[in-house]
């Protein structure tokens, strides 16, 4: 080869390595999809390729809050890292920034509609409690989140605005334990009463900031939804109530006071009635109180093939996808 020949095809190799990104390798491919191509057979995304399936893992990556950048078919590293937070949340083996077959069935899934009655509860072998209202102590919710972290059980957790305010409740140190933050409205009052603007200020003062909204009581009406859906909130209800709240209608003898329902009964209520899937509404100065009750219910629930679903190993979004547990 002259030294001519050389030159030219070093000068070659120079612009075609110029048109690469750092990182991506001379391999990038092509690969193309549409959202109707069932997860299974659409074809694996790595650092550099590009086409329709790329960009449609983006829109499910921007959906799902774990990406911010713009849909341009290309994965590059801003949609690379997005899919490594991603696939950490969810617990993905594979966790590269790549995208594989379980990592598009798990886009599908958490980008499925929100339902309402499950408040993010895909799953069909797991159960998600919701602690509502306010604690009776900024101890025993540190502790309740604590036995979370430590278990490793994906629960949520539904303050008022106003605790938040009030230095009571901390949401950081919740969603730093991989916990859902449920807003539960800035002062807990009646939203079935109020005018539209007066839903509009308890569900979007900044205190909780979630996505995810419970209305108290879990009272809502047309107002309500369409307050909702203008500020893209999800109506977050429940299908199992234990009433840990509750005080029975019968008076002991000698006017004893009524008897209430003790965090045990509560706990043993749901690992008897609780379901793969449901959604339970318990409360921070309640049932919350006792974070032991955490190991105790799932452990029970263990026995009938269920658990408490699983915190996410990294922190929580302040905006949710749609689905937290799976």
């Amino acid at each position: 080869m002259t030294n001519a020949r050389r030159i030219a095809s070093a000068l070659s190799a120079v612009a075609l390595a110029g048109a690469l990104l750092p990182g991506t390798s001379a391999s990038a491919a092509t690969v193309n999809c549409t959202s109707s191509t069932p997860p299974t057979s659409r074809p694996a995304i790595n650092y550099g390729d590009s086409g329709t399936c790329v960009a449609l893992a983006q829109r499910l990556l921007k959906q799902a809050y774990f990406y911010n950048g713009p849909t341009t078919g290309f994965w590059n590293a801003a949609a690379r890292d997005a899919m490594i937070k991603f696939a950490t949340s969810y617990r993905l083996v594979r966790r590269d920034g790549s995208v594989r077959s379980a990592g598009w069935d798990v886009l599908t899934k958490v980008n499925a509609p929100f339902q309402k009655y499950k408040c993010g509860n895909a799953s069909t072998d797991k159960v998600l409690l919701v602690f509502d209202d306010e604690p009776t102590s900024a101890t025993s919710y540190k502790a309740l989140i604590d036995a979370a972290k430590a278990g490793g059980y994906g629960i949520g957790i539904a303050p008022n605005g106003k605790f938040v305010a009030s230095g009571l409740v901390d949401v950081t140190m919740a969603r730093n334990r991989g916990l859902l933050v449920v807003d539960h409205t800035y002062d807990h009052d009646l939203l079935t009463n109020m005018s539209y603007d007066q839903v509009v200020w308890e569900i979007t003062r900044p205190y909780n900031g979630s996505n995810y909204v419970r209305p108290p009581y879990g009272a809502y009406n047309s107002t309500v939804e369409t307050a909702f859906a203008k500020y893209k909130k999800n109506n977050c209800l429940w299908d199992v109530d234990p009433r840990d709240w509750a005080r029975s209608t019968s008076k002991a003898p000698l006017e004893v006071p009524d008897f209430k329902v003790t965090p045990q009964q509560a706990a043993d209520y749901i690992v008897g009635n609780a379901w793969g899937g449901s959604t339970v509404v318990v409360h921070l100065q309640h049932l919350g109180t006792d974070a032991s009750l955490l190991k105790y219910i799932d452990d029970g629930l263990r026995q009938r093939g269920l658990r408490l679903c699983r915190n996410w190993p990294r922190p929580t979004n302040v905006l949710m996808p749609n689905q937290y547990c799976l």
